[in-house]
């Protein structure tokens, strides 16, 4: 994960980050993995996930317009954008729930807990970013007066 100050150099935002799962330490055995790329290049989206597989059904599927094929392991396939892309948490829950690991005692609550936090981070810097159009979903749903 790398972190850097905000433009008004008041919080630390997320760059980019990546959660992967590999066979093996070395990470030579990708199966997949999510990034989070801010202000990534050539219009791909900024929170994907990449999934190192293949099938005939896929070859056949990822065949462009231009003709070339790509493998699906090239593919950044979109997962919630910026402010809304899955979380280290999600990961882990993904993982325990699935039973390709074994959680700890307590895991839900803990995951429930940092979970929370981010999103409330994540929702604190769209209203930061959007004040206007927070300010008049309130007066809507009638929590605030329109003076």
């Amino acid at each position: 994960m790398r972190l850097e100050c905000d433009d008004e150099q008041k919080y630390l935002m997320v760059t980019s980050s990546v959660l992967v799962l590999s066979v093996d330490a070395d990470l030579e055995q990708t199966l997949l993995h999510y990034d989070y790329e801010r202000e990534k290049s050539h219009g791909y989206p900024e929170a994907h996930v990449q999934i190192n597989a293949t099938s005939p059904d896929w070859e056949l599927s990822c065949t462009r317009s231009d003709g070339n094929v790509r493998a699906l392991r090239k593919l950044h396939l979109p997962v919630g954008g910026r402010r809304f892309r899955p979380t280290l948490e999600d990961f882990i829950e993904f993982l325990i729930l699935e039973k390709l690991t074994l959680g700890r005692e307590g895991w839900e609550r803990s995951i429930k807990i940092t979970r929370d936090e981010f999103h409330h981070r994540q929702l604190k810097a769209a209203i930061r970013r959007n004040p206007a159009l927070a300010r008049q979903c309130l007066i809507d749903e009638g929590l605030l007066d329109d003076r």
